[in-house]
């Protein structure tokens, strides 16, 4: 009842539209009643010259023996009973389709509305996690829920809602011309009812489950896809394409049966409403022959009657599937509200302040941080680097350098101790405010499926032509870039695919120069490019980090040589601190990573 309690939430911003699509689907229901009771005076009257032209009697109030006649909803020069019929058939049809279109209309657009604010808050609350929580969920986890989860849901609150008014407006009427016909027959004929009704229960919850772990099926399928395309040249690369496809296919093997599952489920309701309807018609049928040849009643009144409920099973049936629909939904809101209410790591404080211009240092102080609890990664690191300094961090793979220089713009937070830009604390300044004044140049440079101009423009506020062009010539990209055929309107491809390595560094190199950050965080950014790219890209980094404070990862001692300090690292604590020239002759774990280089080099 909490999900359901929740997604009627959504639905407040449009309750004069879901009180007009009420009021309509009502008329729909009323016409389906008035269509019934138009069918004895079109067989008992209409189709029977003998008849009486007595007017045409909508309905009787008992006690009272007063009858209303059609008639009276009639112009006065309309008496003959085969027009009054045909206008009244005609008049009814028209009613019913204006308001169920615009009902139905009323109806999707507040489901669609819906979904797509359940989507926007989804995506916002996504995107606004920690890196740590993209770390521990399947990128295709989270595309599953965003697209197909809130696709279900929205089949349910749009189509399926439409269609629950519709059925449950109609079933009332129905019933009532059914009981005006007949009480005595109509009781015994409610009597089946719920026999469909308990047993629609039942399978409603085991279709919830099941329509659970399809979506959780579908979230492995994502991930498979994801995975596979991303890594495709390595797919290639080892001819694993065989390998993928048999990944594939068990995965779609595993959402098939368990897809199947609720669909066998969904599949009996129908069956069982056929079968309960067939014995009640050939019940019904031997009853009212019996009463036609005493003349209690007319063949006219037996045949509305019949239609009647004829046309209340269908609704019945048809909610017994809205109610499977709607246990799908649920069953595929679970995902998209767990995420909902999973907790914010990195939010601002109350009363965060906004980071002033950065003018003094950077101080770490005594500084934690471990992934797991238990499982330190840093430990006791006191480290302060001043404004315009360059220092690199060094050491070997696992030592822990990213993650201390992720520490600075707070994609992970502290276990212990505290990061202080000039005096302030990272955790009480606003984040959006810490993160302006950091740029970041990566080994995996990111980069959009979008114009080279766009991607330039990423992270910058409104800048101009001149200024995005006069970063493109300072990261030494703008030659490249005017050899493209559209210049800086060119379309650059997923990820930047349609340019080299170098190219891509340059352009990430561009789009950090135009933020312009005081701060600036190097990771990694030459390791996979060939000599004569990593000539240019080191020749564009030097242009990017003249005037800042530079915080260089590398594993290449031969692009931190000219770093003001070097700082080693080595199982997550500070071992050595100094110039290249100090740690080279130290006989520390400098000196042997500078020599495994050297040798390197040599061979």
């Amino acid at each position: 009842m909490d999900q359901v309690k929740r997604l009627l939430g959504f639905i407040r911003p449009y309750s004069f539209r879901l009180f007009l699509a009420v009021a309509l689907m009502v008329i729909v229901g009323v016409c389906e009643g008035i269509t019934a009771l138009l069918i004895q005076p079109t067989f008992d009257r209409v189709l029977n010259p003998n008849a009486e032209t007595a007017g045409i009697v909508l309905f009787r109030i008992p006690y009272f023996h007063h009858a209303v006649y059609l008639q009276d909803f009639l112009p006065h020069w309309i008496h003959n009973v085969w027009t009054v019929v045909a206008i009244a058939i005609i008049g009814v049809a028209l009613a019913k389709g204006i308001s169920e279109f615009l009902a139905t209309y009323f109806i999707n657009y507040i489901g669609h509305s819906v979904v797509r604010d359940l989507r926007n808050l989804l995506y916002s609350k996504i995107i606004g996690q920690s890196i740590a929580f993209f770390s521990k969920n399947p990128t295709g986890s989270l595309m599953s829920a965003i697209t197909s989860d809130i696709e279900r849901i929205q089949f349910a609150v749009s189509q399926t809602a439409a269609d629950m008014m519709k059925q449950s407006f109609t079933l009332v009427c129905l019933l009532g011309v059914i009981f005006y016909y007949d009480w005595r027959l109509a009781t015994i004929s409610m009597v089946l009812i719920p026999l469909v009704v308990l047993p629609s229960a039942n399978l409603g919850r085991y279709i919830r489950a099941s329509s659970r772990s399809s979506q959780d099926k579908m979230a492995e399928l994502n991930n498979v896809l994801q995975e596979t395309f991303s890594g495709i040249r390595i797919v290639k690369a080892f001819a694993m394409e065989s390998s993928e496809i048999e990944k594939f296919k068990s995965a779609t093997k595993r959402l098939l049966g368990v897809s199947l599952r609720w669909v066998r489920a969904q599949a009996v309701s129908s069956p069982l409403m056929e079968v309960l309807g067939a014995i009640t018609i050939a019940g019904l049928l031997y009853y009212e022959r019996r009463l036609i040849l005493h003349h209690t009643t007319t063949a006219g009144g037996f045949i509305g009657f019949l239609y009647a409920l004829l046309k209340s099973y269908e609704p019945v049936k048809r909610l017994t599937g809205v109610s499977n629909s709607y246990q799908q939904a649920l069953g595929a809101s679970e995902k998209v509200f767990h995420y909902l209410d999973t907790e914010t790591e990195m939010v601002d404080k109350p009363g965060a302040i906004v980071l002033p211009p950065f003018e003094q240092q950077i101080a770490f102080e005594q500084v934690e941080f471990d992934y797991e609890d238990g499982v330190p990664l840093l430990r006791d690191i006191n480290l302060s680097i001043g404004k315009g300094e360059v220092v690199a961090l060094v050491g070997s793979s696992g030592a822990g350098k990213t993650t201390l220089a992720s520490l600075i713009p707070r994609f992970f937070e502290v276990t212990q101790g505290r990061i202080a830009l000039d005096g302030h604390d990272v955790r009480d300044v606003k984040l959006q405010s810490l993160r302006a004044q950091i740029g970041i140049v990566t080994q995996e440079t990111i980069l959009f499926n979008d114009t080279v101009y766009n991607n330039i423009c990423y992270g910058s506020r409104m800048p101009t032509e001149k200024h995005v062009r006069e970063a493109a010539r300072v990261a030494l990209a703008e030659e490249f870039i005017l050899e493209m055929p559209q210049g800086y309107k060119t379309m650059i491809g997923e990820r930047g695919q349609r340019l080299s390595g170098g190219q891509r560094q340059r352009i990430a190199i561009a789009r950090a120069l135009l933020k312009n950050p005081p701060i600036l965080i190097l990771d990694e950014a030459t390791s996979e490019l060939d000599t004569e790219s990593e000539m240019l890209v080191q020749r564009a980094l030097a242009n990017l980090m003249a005037g800042r404070t530079v915080v260089v990862i590398a594993h290449r001692l031969s692009t931190v040589r000219r770093a003001d300090r070097i700082v080693v690292i080595d199982r997550g604590v500070i071992c050595e601190v100094g110039t290249h020239e100090e740690l080279v002759g130290r006989g520390g774990i400098y000196q042997r990573l500078h020599d495994l280089q050297f040798v390197d080099a040599e061979l």
